[in-house]
């Protein structure tokens, strides 16, 4: 494939256009065998994925976010880190004007039309200029001229000669270079094989950021895989790959397409839409139950040596390009951690009606308790069993509230996470630790205000001290909670399986809290609930300091004349150290659970690919 190429990948449903343009890419996880070769050198996934692009067939990107600050955002990720904020907006204006997403720069991207947000994906793609292009099914879901527009901007960037005259461009050299590529993949039903792809230009801009050339040259190569294009947008393309049953029948021009089936038989009707006619004929044959192997067959044996015998390209030296891509610094892990953390905080805030709806509903349950047990100030014997409910009452609301509020998060995440972590965009871990640290916040705000009824209708009397180290521990168990949510959510990958999966989890860290179970009888299985740890650290700041409780002689039942005895009652610790010990215990578990939570992930990942 050589520069100036805008190639489109043709074939019925299933042909394996997708399975193709992935592989050739590299971004295709499983078993593949060949290698991809540039100038004679092998390249590794992680180059080639570094010197190309792919547009998946949906965008994918945070909705919430403006055009302009969406291709911000990811400029500092894409570009080098020595890259200066006034280059990197320069280079997003670029880029808005070059797609003609000027006028809708400030618009979100939820409200972008969908060819707007197509051409947006590619301006994210074109941050690094990268020399190969690849997108998958680009016209999906748009009207006829939204899709024109998509593919003749595909056109420009291929069959230009851009001058650029700022000092963001990146020189590769004025080196040569073809891209072969021969793989093949293992499946149980069709093998899928990939011829060459060649790739050859004498001008091409590099990762390096910082080449004060003045002027760069820059043709693209572009492959695209389609369905049932239009004969304007057919004529848009420079060449074009046929497939059928998982083996390209065809590479090469337009013209020699149509010459291919010419001399193999198949005339084109008048005003025929020639994509339309191809694809009608590798059709024909499955009617026919030859499922294209006449034309495999004639093509192997005929075509194969004239049409691309021309393609090969001598292999000049293609080292000081991978060097260019060697040298690529990307930004620091912890300056991902800050960027990643703005992203999820700003995508909160303009989620902040839905954030207000659960917090409303949140104080509903509040006002609720705080009125069922408003009765219980007065420290007397039948007040010590209504306290201990309330106090269980509070913990257990948190934690599953928090624990089941989000089960849904990385369900919904995975296609954001899967993508920006597969291009290389940012670390996994990067990307966990600043989700996880945006949930602190809400975690504190959250409690303290859950808190705050219930302290003023029922615990008031025992001072102010008394609201904030017991709405401290709410929010320690809050964290802990979340942890435990995203445990649940990337053990069963799913929110459906998490929420009906989660039964036998919450039964046994419940009973394991204390108020079900004697916690004497579980001298060390009792320290992997967090309901435990939540239990024993507000039992224990509101009963420590009782030195008296009501105790009148014509009970019928045993007295508990302190808060000390209230505790033991309960067989928690009245050490001086419970508290804090407790908190650390909250703490040590958000790590266990969050630990957990993002091996799961990152095998699933793995495992799953990235498209």
């Amino acid at each position: 494939m050589k520069t100036g190429d805008l190639v489109a990948i043709l074939g019925c449903s299933g042909a394996g256009k997708t399975t193709l343009l992935a592989a050739i890419s590299q971004r295709l996880r499983g078993n593949l065998t060949g290698e991809i070769v540039l100038n004679g050198i092998a390249m590794r996934r992680t180059d080639m994925t570094r010197i190309s692009s792919f547009l998946p067939q949906f965008e994918i990107n945070v909705k919430t976010f403006t055009a302009y600050e969406h291709l911000y955002f990811m400029s500092h990720f894409k570009m080098h880190r020595k890259t200066t904020k006034a280059q990197k907006r320069q280079r997003v204006n670029d880029l808005l004007y070059a797609c003609g997403l000027r006028d809708s720069a400030h618009t979100r991207i939820q409200s972008l039309s969908g060819g707007e947000r197509k051409r947006l994906s590619l301006a994210e793609e074109l941050i690094t200029d990268p020399p190969l292009i690849f997108c998958d099914e680009p016209t999906t879901g748009l009207d006829s001229y939204s899709a024109y527009t998509v593919i003749k901007t595909l056109r420009h960037l291929c069959t230009r000669q851009r001058v650029v005259k700022h000092s963001l461009s990146s020189v590769y050299g004025d080196d040569s270079f073809s891209i072969q590529s021969s793989c093949e993949q293992s499946s149980t039903h069709d093998s899928i094989e990939m011829t060459a792809l060649k790739y050859n230009t004498k001008e091409l801009s590099t990762l390096d950021m910082f080449n004060n050339s003045p002027n760069g040259h820059h043709r693209k190569a572009i492959m695209c895989s389609i369905h049932q294009p239009s004969s304007d947008l057919f004529e848009l393309f420079t060449h074009v790959i046929l497939m059928d049953a998982g083996r390209v029948i065809f590479q090469g021009s337009s013209e020699r397409a149509l010459k291919f089936f010419t001399d193999l038989g198949y005339a084109l009707p008048q005003n025929c839409n020639p994509a339309d006619f191809y694809l009608k004929t590798i059709s024909d044959s499955h009617t026919k139950r030859k499922d294209g192997e006449l034309i495999k067959a004639k093509y192997d044996n005929e075509i194969w040596g004239r049409y691309s015998g021309s393609w090969l390209l001598p292999r000049p030296n293609g080292g000081d390009y991978l060097q260019h891509i060697n040298n690529f610094q990307k930004i620091s892990w912890f300056y991902q951690v800050y960027l990643l953390l703005i992203r999820f905080m700003t995508e909160n805030s303009r989620n902040i009606r839905q954030s207000f709806i659960t917090l409303g509903f949140l104080m509903i349950t509040s006002a609720i308790l705080a009125i069922m047990y408003s009765g219980v100030t007065k420290l007397t014997q039948t007040s010590v069993q209504d306290i201990d409910g309330s106090i269980y009452t509070l913990s257990n609301e948190m934690i599953f509230t928090f624990s089941y509020g989000v089960t849904y998060v990385f369900p919904m995440a995975l296609p954001i996470m899967r993508r920006e972590v597969g291009e290389g965009t940012y670390n996994l871990s990067a990307y966990y630790v600043a989700s996880v640290l945006s949930f602190v916040p809400t975690a504190f705000f959250t409690s303290y205000m859950f808190f705050s009824i219930i302290y003023a209708a029922i615990y008031y009397t025992r001072g102010f001290m008394l609201y904030l180290t017991m709405g401290f521990v709410l929010a320690l168990s809050a964290i802990a909670a979340t942890a435990y949510g995203l445990f649940l959510s990337s053990f069963f990958e799913t929110v459906t399986m998490a929420s009906e999966c989660a039964g036998p989890f919450d039964l046994l860290f419940l009973i394991f809290g204390g108020a079900y179970y004697n916690v004497d009888s579980l001298p060390f299985i009792k320290f992997i609930s967090l309901f435990f740890y939540s239990n024993e650290a507000l039992m224990y700041n509101f009963w420590i300091d009782v030195d008296e409780i009501e105790c009148p002689k014509n009970v019928d039942h045993p007295c508990v004349k302190t808060g000390v005895e209230v505790l033991k009652r309960r067989s928690y610790r009245t050490a001086d150290y419970t508290y804090w010990a407790d908190c650390l215990g909250l703490v040590g578990v958000a790590v266990v659970f969050n630990i957990i939570a993002f091996c799961f992930i990152r095998k699933y990942v793995r495992r799953s690919g990235y498209y």
